[in-house]
């Protein structure tokens, strides 16, 4: 009868540690799974994004391959569509996502003109209303101030979604 007893206590130290190593194992493959989903292993989509013509009169759409989440959407999209040497330093969304800040670096003065700035502004704004539907407004600050700076731009005051016929 010992050997049996010994034998039993055989397999349950053998039945716990296989019980500890399957236990670990999941542990191990839940940390690492949301690592692994989160990279570039997302799947790409296809975005819609504008871009002024030839002539800077009209805008026009383009389609664009997208992988990421929205945090990366909005600079994602000012880095396509902007043509100028304007840095976005930083945004913010307000208003339950309706409201959207663009803080724009100093560059914002190189913009020349109110055909430049229209493109810039036009460009931006049907790209985010397109791919953000609940967006109604989007605002353009400078170093985080509203104050106006531009005669050709709007600089603190919003653009709503119904200026641009979307």
């Amino acid at each position: 009868m010992c050997k049996s007893s010994e034998g039993v206590e055989r397999m349950k130290k053998l039945l716990f540690v296989l019980v500890m190593t399957a236990l670990l194992a999941a542990c191990g493959t839940d940390e690492k799974t949301p690592n692994t989903t989160q990279g570039s292993s997302q799947q790409p989509e296809t975005i819609l994004l504008y871009k002024a013509d030839g002539n800077a009169e009209y805008t026009m759409p383009y389609e664009i391959e997208f992988t990421g989440n929205d945090t990366n959407l909005v600079p994602f999209i000012f880095k396509n569509v902007n043509e100028h040497e304007v840095v976005l330093l930083d945004y913010k969304f307000e208003q339950e996502n309706q409201s959207l800040i663009l803080n724009l670096g100093d560059d914002v003065y190189t913009i020349q003109g109110s055909a430049g700035a229209a493109m810039f502004v036009e460009t931006l704004a049907k790209s985010y209303f397109e791919n953000f539907p609940e967006l109604k407004e989007i605002t353009f600050i400078h170093k985080g101030s509203y104050e106006s700076i531009l005669d050709h731009m709007n600089i603190g005051e919003p653009y709503k979604r119904q200026n641009f016929d979307m």
